[in-house]
């Protein structure tokens, strides 16, 4: 599954907020495959999305809003979107187009009536014709105002799936260590697992499968240290013997793992390498990228602007700042690098560099406490 354009309005943070996700012209020399559905070329979707800001630009947040959508489609509870609600005197909007690789779209729409906090839906969906863009698709959509009803009504039949998030452990419900599988994929998640945190610690020297503990896992360690295990439903902070950095490996190994076996469709990876060098960093995400598969989407925030030096599509690369409007209020916008400069042969990085996004942070504040 992939995700085409979001809108939030009144959510967490996010005030006429707007991303889309796909873009328009095919790419002459593309420099990511297949970035569009196999079987529905003319829906072209930005297959990576790296999302760069600095703290509190809203990455975070903008996959918690994601991912309570996605949330809400499944539990059909209203609290999910309500809590998300940041002015409860204004009433709030949700938009979100989506497209699975077999050929469904469908679009949400959510708003929350103010002051009764009265959840209303408009649902649509659409199979896809074989010449069919997005954009052909979404004027086939009723775009008018009518047509929200109460979300039980709506949502009644609405069945989706596919998605994985990971955030760090320091956000609510988070810290956790999820690696449940089959008997017959213990061995394959556990030679993942391996490979992980043998290059994140050089001390590790195996993972295997417990044979005591389903879901577990034993890391032996060299020099005879004593070995771990990591368990499924363990708090992540709490694994032993492993540095902040080599902890974060075990989620890590889990997305991975998901992504190589097409568990889900949608990824968003959350601040995962904050502890992690920058070569680990870029090469977890070449090692993701790789194993997309069609109709499949990463979304991966970070910190690290070197990142922006991969010879990824300008328009993978996105960043979060805020801004004040007219009145003084403060929003989020997000820039993608690709509609800014469309030529593929431009290193992001330098543009950055030189602040030609206007996204870079002011440090004058902190400098001026140096001043004698």
């Amino acid at each position: 599954m992939a995700v085409l354009k979001v809108k939030f309005d009144n959510i967490l943070c996010f005030n006429n907020f707007e991303a889309d996700f796909s873009y328009p012209k095919k790419l002459v020399k593309p420099t990511l495959d297949s970035e569009y559905l196999n079987n529905f070329p003319n829906i072209r979707y930005r297959k990576l999305n790296v999302i760069v800001g600095s703290n509190a630009s809203g990455k975070t947040s903008l996959g918690k809003a994601i991912w309570k959508v996605f949330l809400f489609l499944l539990n059909k509870e209203a609290k999910t979107i309500i809590d998300m609600v940041s002015n409860a005197n204004k009433s709030a909007y949700v938009l979100m187009d989506c497209v699975y690789p077999e050929g469904l779209f469908f679009r949400l729409e959510i708003k929350i009536v103010s002051p009764t906090n009265e959840v209303l839906v408009k649902y649509q969906e659409k199979f896809l014709n074989g010449n069919d863009s997005y954009e052909t698709v979404v004027d086939r959509l009723d775009d008018s105002d009518k047509g929200f009803e109460n979300y039980i009504k709506v949502l009644e039949h609405v069945i989706t799936s596919g998605w994985n998030f990971l955030f760090p452990s320091i956000e609510s419900g988070f810290d956790v260590i999820s690696c449940a599988y089959e008997k017959n994929e213990r061995k394959e998640f556990s030679n993942v697992l391996e490979r992980v945190l043998k290059t994140f610690d050089d001390s590790v020297l195996s993972v295997t499968p417990s044979k005591e503990i389903d879901n577990s896992y034993i890391v032996s360690f060299k020099n005879g240290l004593k070995s771990i295990p990591i368990t499924h439903g363990d708090k992540l902070s709490e694994i032993k013997m492993l540095s902040s950095g080599s902890k974060y490996a075990v989620n890590i190994a889990g997305i991975i793992y998901a992504i190589k076996k097409h568990k889900n469709g949608f990824y968003f990876v959350d601040e995962q390498f904050s502890y992690v060098s920058h070569d680990l960093e870029i090469a977890c995400l070449a090692t993701m990228v790789n194993l997309l598969d069609d109709g499949e989407q990463l979304f991966f925030t970070t910190h690290d602007t070197e990142i922006l030096s991969l010879p990824f599509p300008n328009h993978s690369y996105n960043f979060l700042k805020k801004v004040s409007d007219e009145e003084g209020n403060i929003n989020i916008q997000m820039i993608n690098a690709g509609t800014l400069e469309k030529r593929n042969n431009v290193n992001i990085k330098n543009l950055y560099d030189n602040d030609f996004f206007d996204v870079a942070p002011s440090t004058n504040l902190i400098l001026e406490l140096g001043d004698k």
